[in-house]
């Protein structure tokens, strides 16, 4: 594309000449408006080409005052700007004010911003002193530091240090001493004030010479001899420390650093040249009173700013703070835009397209047609044969023949001049949309009303009847395999070898409303739909990209490849680029999203609506550069110096607000009992398309995926259960650049005290306590229950003991004197009659009633010793066990063995009778049920118990004969009396026995428990 300057000067040839031949009958006015735009074009031409979008922010978009006083970006990536009434933090979109309300800060009138060593934040309040931010907190410095009352300015080097004029003196600030040291105290008599551009330093007059301070170091001007006799109103010094001079009645000087003095004519215009951190320049003109004047190119209008202060950020934006007109942000505009000021026929333009020469026909929609070749615009109308000024469509067949439809009908252009075609020939009202030449040389014209084919002479119409999926044909196309591509409203359809097959949205297109086809070097059809967005055919299967999916618009009216891969399109809300891979890995499944760049009048668009729906609407040129036309003309991208933007974004979490109330960001949000709503303010410091950031987010602990977030900067969460978590939140920039480090926030959500550990601690040991409690009272019941058992067994045996001690004493004193009574009466009669016969009745008679008399005594005497037996009370239990003992072997073939400490002394006498049941009932059980032929009775008596063990080799029992009825002796309680009766003793019974191998039963009874009981 040529400059705008050999545009401007191809199209107004004529009225240079007017110039050239001026006298003063001509129109002076018509002449000074000409040699305006002439300068205006020329500065622009000296600015190399480049053009500068800008943003502006003042008090009515977010700015607490229009004065800016300083502005510095930070490491974080954060832009400060100083106000006349507040401090204000930039991220790219939102402004965040830090005035007097803010803790540390004493005012709102800020005079100068300088940063410091770290990033530290120097700030000059005007009447409050110097303030400092440090580590997020902002503090005041006076004369307890060492300064004065009042501040006259501020400048630094680039390693930090920091200088401050205060009542006239400089003073340097020493971190170690947290004071500000004078630095020449030797020369009290110097009084300093600060030079004027961009904090530069300090300067003073010593007679003929201005001494300046500038990073650290002194340097001597001497003044030029006009000056001498001058007050100096002023001073400046440039990057090359060049020191511009002004005195109060406005002679200006230029003194350079080898000390060679410029006097400055008044009323020219100096140029001052500012060099970029990204070796780019900027000039400025310098003007009264050392005013400089930014003056660039914008959408092709020229705009002038005197900035008070010129600041390049990271990423190449420049930043002008002005007196009164508030913040502007420039950055380079990568479209150049083609109207009607530059010799366009109309705003509104459709179909553009490239011919065979170069040249580039743009055809507007209600005005005509124009060529655009060599610098030069060539505009045609229905004087130049045109049918219709509504252009429609354009096309250059193989022959040269330059084919533009309108809403009249076709025409060819010819020798300079449009002429109607001998064919096709069409329906009424079949305005011609698209036109194409296939390969066999058929020429193909997609019209309001169906489709056709002119091919040697004939023309053949063809409509949805005979196949099409759409009448109205807005674009064809045809593939490299020799297929026919159309789209329209109602689909897409391909013929090939004259076969029609079509596709709908019941086929997997996103909209039936095709706009525009593209198919790539490998064969990849790309459809560009009004509103469903862009689809991708291959293969026979479709995939479908929209907003949902990261494309930055529905619409996709043109879709024009450069030479890196990226897909530029346009739509009604811009142009905007996406990366073929990105689609061809969404079509794979190997990304998720894909990422858009999108382009508008920051970018140089006059207008963003793009224009479509004929064909074709957009081309690429053969010099790489691509256009697109829309209701204000037509766009050119270079897509070669197009500006990426591959560092991945600064990542902050600024702030937090719980139930509405905003709490400070540090490394740990507390969250108290019962908060119920958490937001969480995030951003990404991008000053380049920063409304295209694009973020996620995560609460780790919650979140088991990312929430896409899209632009959103704010996290929200409800209701979180107590408990440790951390957010973290990832940003990319317009250009899909992540920076997957992001940052991240420890969150505790404390718990109320009901769910705190130390009360769930608390519950179980009152639980716990609680529990000891009611298992101790229930102890104690069953002990109880078990001692009043106990109670009422030894009761209930004493009793029985008791009772059957007596019956035995009656039996043996009365029953058993009354049978020996008998006995011996019958022994009298008996000798009485020994004489008398055997056979006499009588002494049968008393033969009979002594035998049975004996037999009565003998029972009486067997059951009394049951009862109670005689040598337990006569000999001791020792010796009553050793007597069963010998009963039990004379009554039974068992052989019996023995052996018995001395335990007499061991027992109570009303308990001795248990441990000789025990004895007995086990001696009784082997007799009865053992079928044992050896028995070893052994009773040992320790220091702190006595062991009684009864061993058997007889055939023993099972668990179920344990407690059956055949273990119940007539003598009491079978195995159940006999534990009962161990438990009396204090002592306890056990009982081994092995099917077919014997029985064991053993008494342990602790000595000192049995005497306590």
């Amino acid at each position: 594309m040529e400059d705008p300057l050999g545009v401007w000067c191809r199209n107004h040839i004529g009225s240079v000449n007017r110039i050239l031949m001026f006298d003063s009958k001509r129109d002076l006015r018509y002449i000074i408006r000409l040699l305006t735009q002439l300068t205006i074009l020329f500065c622009a031409f000296n600015l190399a080409h480049a053009q500068y979008g800008f943003d502006v922010w003042t008090v009515d978009n977010g700015l607490p005052q229009n004065e800016i006083r300083g502005i510095t970006q930070t490491p974080d990536g954060y832009l400060w700007i100083a106000t006349f009434n507040g401090l204000v933090r930039f991220d790219g979109v939102h402004l965040t004010i830090f005035n007097k309300k803010t803790p540390g800060l004493p005012s709102n009138q800020f005079g100068s911003l300088l940063q410091g060593r770290g990033g530290d934040l120097w700030i000059d309040s005007i009447s409050d002193g110097l303030i400092r931010y440090h580590n997020g907190v902002f503090r005041a410095y006076g004369r307890q530091n060492g300064l004065g009352d009042i501040i006259n300015g501020l400048t630094g080097d680039d390693n930090g240090d920091v200088w401050v004029l205060t009542d006239g003196r400089i003073f340097h600030w020493d971190e170690a001493s947290d004071r500000f040291t004078d630095i020449a105290p030797q020369s009290p008599g110097l009084m300093y004030r600060s030079l004027l551009w961009d904090l530069g330093g300090f300067w003073t007059r010593q007679n003929n010479t201005l001494r300046c301070f500038t990073e650290g170091r002194f340097f001597d001007y001497t003044l030029p001899k006009q000056m001498l006799k001058a007050a100096i109103w002023g001073a400046a010094l440039d990057q090359s420390e060049t020191l511009w001079v002004e005195t109060a009645d406005m002679k200006q000087a230029r003194i350079t650093v080898d000390d060679v003095s410029h006097m400055i004519e008044p009323g020219t215009v100096q140029n001052l040249t500012v060099a970029g951190i990204k070796n780019d320049s900027w000039t400025m003109q310098v003007g009264p009173r050392l005013t400089r004047t930014f003056e660039f190119v914008s959408s092709n209008q020229m705009v002038s700013i005197m900035p008070y202060h010129f600041y390049e950020d990271r990423q190449g934006n420049l930043w002008l703070g002005t007196h009164d007109k508030g913040l502007y942000r420039l950055q380079k505009q990568s479209i150049h835009s083609y109207s009607q000021e530059q010799g366009l026929i109309d705003r509104d333009v459709f179909a553009i397209y490239q011919d065979h020469s170069g040249a580039v026909w743009v055809g507007a929609w209600h005005s005509g047609l124009t060529r655009f070749a060599d610098g030069k615009f060539t505009n045609y109308t229905m004087a130049d044969g045109l049918p219709n000024e509504l252009v429609t469509a354009l096309f250059e067949d193989r022959e040269g023949r330059f084919w533009v439809g309108t809403h009249g009908g076709l025409a060819i252009f010819d020798g300079g001049r449009f002429r109607k075609p001998d064919g096709p020939i069409l329906p009424d009202d079949a305005v011609v949309q698209a036109i194409c030449q296939d390969r066999q040389g058929t020429l193909w014209f997609g019209t309001r009303l169906g489709l056709a084919r002119y091919r040697n002479g004939v023309t053949q119409f063809f409509t949805k009847k005979d196949g099409l999926a759409a009448d109205s044909i807005h674009v064809i196309v045809e593939g490299a395999d020799g297929d026919l591509w159309l789209g329209g409203y109602g689909g897409l359809t391909r013929i090939h070898n004259g076969q029609f097959t079509r596709w709908t949205e019941k086929d997997g297109l996103p909209s039936n409303n095709i706009w525009s086809i593209y198919e790539d070097s490998d064969r990849v059809l790309w459809i560009g739909t009004y509103d469903g967005g862009l689809a991708r055919f291959k293969n026979g299967a479709f995939t479908s990209y929209s907003m949902k999916d990261g494309l930055f618009d529905d619409g996709v009216f043109r879709i024009l490849e450069d030479s890196h891969g990226y897909f530029w399109i346009s739509c009604n809300r811009g142009v905007y680029r996406v990366s073929k891979r990105d689609l061809n890995a969404f079509a794979t499944h190997e990304l998720s999203a894909i990422t858009s760049v999108a382009y508008g009048k920051i970018d140089g668009m006059l207008t963003i609506q793009c224009n479509g729906g004929i064909w074709p609407s957009g081309i690429k040129a053969r010099d790489g550069k691509l256009w697109f036309p829309t209701q204000d003309g037509v766009v050119v991208i270079d897509s070669e110096s197009v500006a990426h933007d591959y560092l991945p974004p600064s990542v902050m979490i600024e702030s937090s607000v719980v139930d509405n109330v905003l709490t400070p960001v540090s490394a740990q949000l507390r969250i108290p009992p019962g908060g119920a709503n958490v937001e969480i303010d995030y951003t990404a410091l991008s000053f380049t398309n920063a409304a295209q950031t694009h973020y996620k987010y995560k609460l780790e602990g919650l979140d088991l995926n990312w929430v896409d977030a899209g632009g959103r900067r704010i996290a929200y969460y409800s209701h979180l259960p107590p408990g440790k978590y951390v957010f973290h939140v990832i940003a990319g920039n317009s250009e899909g650049v992540w920076n997957n480090e992001g940052k991240t926030l420890a969150i505790i959500v404390l718990a109320p005290f009901y769910e705190t550990w130390w009360f769930e601690m608390l519950m179980l040991v009152v639980l716990g306590t609680l529990v000891a409690m009611a298992w101790k009272f229930r102890v104690s019941q069953l002990e109880q229950a078990q001692a009043a058992q106990q109670a009422f067994s030894r009761q209930l045996i004493a009793s029985q003991e008791a009772e059957r001690k007596r019956i035995a004493a009656e039996m043996h004193d009365s029953l058993g004197q009354r049978l020996i009574v008998i006995k011996n009466l019958a022994y009298f009669l008996l000798r009485s009659k020994k004489d008398a016969p055997a056979d006499d009745v009588d002494v049968q008679t008393i033969t009979e009633l002594r035998d049975e008399a004996s037999s009565a005594i003998e029972e009486t005497r067997e059951i009394s010793y049951n009862l109670r037996p005689f040598q337990l009370d006569r000999l001791g239990l020792t010796k009553a066990v050793e007597a069963m003992i010998r009963t039990t072997a004379t009554a039974s073939r068992i052989r019996f063995t023995s052996e018995l400490d001395n335990i007499d002394d061991l027992f109570p006498e009303d308990l001795r009778i248990n441990f000789y049941r025990i004895v007995q009932e086990s001696l009784g059980n082997i007799m009865k049920h053992a079928q044992a032929t050896e028995v070893s009775i052994s009773v040992k008596r320790r220091l702190e118990n006595v062991i009684l063990t009864i061993e058997d080799n007889g055939r023993g029992f099972t668990p179920d004969e344990r407690g059956s009825s055949s273990q119940t002796s007539r003598s009491g309680f079978g195995l159940t009396g006999m534990g009962e009766r161990a438990s009396l003793l204090g002592g306890e019974l056990k009982v081994q026995s092995v099917q077919g191998r014997g029985t064991t039963v053993m008494v342990e009874i602790p000595l000192k428990g049995t005497r306590n009981g």
